[in-house]
């Protein structure tokens, strides 16, 4: 079995949860954690370093933002799923390593000074995030009406575009659930707000909503619109992450003026049994077993190259 090293300061910022990373560790085997709980970004690729000249693994995966190039000769997959401003170190970093992995084709058009690259989305676990049996009972649970429209973000003007869902708020008589990663908190009584909340209760709460916001001025990806999408919401965005490249109708619409959004959101509601976006981003390979399938033939491939 061939042996590789998971390279990053962590596997997640929050106890309990999992990440991207857990998926890897938990799906490619003879991959080792690198992380060692916790390594700072400033001492970790000397750490590595010094690491690899005890032992050498067969192949290296590594985030390609934050830290800069290990000097080895080790294959290296960088994944690149952060746009950054200053961003020298981490196109240097890509260019030196074997091949680069983005997490969509939106990402990549960002870089187009990274050689030797593919698209892998990061997967979205479609047995966790689904349409649920028991609507009716976690509406009462979670005081949630029928017609009401979900975003799953931040505060942040960029890159979320919260000033966009403000407006929009403003501007038609629906309820609305804002799941929010930050303390924002909402005096509208049409608004709902669940501030910091477990993945089983964003499962339950997605599915008492009838579609999705994605107001966003950047994504690479956008996380919280697959998992909504795997819940069976349609989705109404701006033209960032996933969405652009999208193969199939009958997922959502792509809007880029507050007028466009206003308008989506009535023809949804309109026609949203007609939707079927679980069924499209499954055919779209955005679920775990998809991307973890990808990941191990992309590292079959590196190996056999290396023969």
């Amino acid at each position: 079995m061939s042996k590789g090293w998971l390279v990053n300061d962590c596997l997640t910022c929050i106890p309990g949860t999992k990440t991207f990373w857990h998926d890897l560790l938990e799906n490619v085997d003879g991959l080792v954690d690198k992380c060692n709980g916790h390594t700072p970004y400033n001492i970790l690729p000397t750490r590595i370093e010094s690491e690899l000249q005890v032992e050498q693994p067969d192949y290296i995966i590594r985030n390609a933002t934050f830290f800069r190039n290990m000097n080895t000769l080790v294959p290296t997959i960088s994944l690149l799923q952060d746009v950054v401003v200053g961003r020298d170190v981490q196109i240097d970093t890509c260019n030196r390593s074997t091949v680069t992995v983005f997490n969509s084709q939106y990402t990549k058009s960002l870089y187009p000074e990274i050689t030797n690259s593919v698209v892998i989305p990061l997967g979205t676990d479609f047995e966790k995030f689904k349409p649920l049996d028991n609507v009716n009972e976690l509406k009462q649970k979670y005081g949630i009406n029928d017609n009401t429209i979900l975003y799953v973000g931040s505060s942040t003007v960029y890159p979320k575009g919260f000033d966009m869902v403000e407006s929009i708020i403003d501007n038609t008589e629906y309820k609305y659930v804002l799941i929010m990663k930050d303390d924002y908190q909402s005096s509208n009584p049409r608004v709902k707000v669940f501030n910091r909340i477990t993945q089983d209760e964003i499962v339950e709460i997605t599915n008492c909503c009838s579609m999705l916001l994605c107001t966003s001025k950047e994504e690479t990806l956008h996380l919280g619109g697959v998992e909504s999408a795997a819940c069976g919401l349609p989705i109404i965005t701006t033209n960032v992450g996933i969405y652009p490249s999208i193969n199939g109708d009958g997922w959502g619409h792509i809007c880029d003026s507050l007028e466009m959004f206003l308008q989506t959101i009535e023809l949804v509601f309109k026609n949203v049994d007609s939707y079927n976006p679980r069924e499209v981003f499954l055919k779209n390979g955005l679920d775990k077993n998809s991307s973890m399938e990808s990941w191990n033939m992309l590292i079959d491939k590196l190996l056999m190259k290396e023969k």
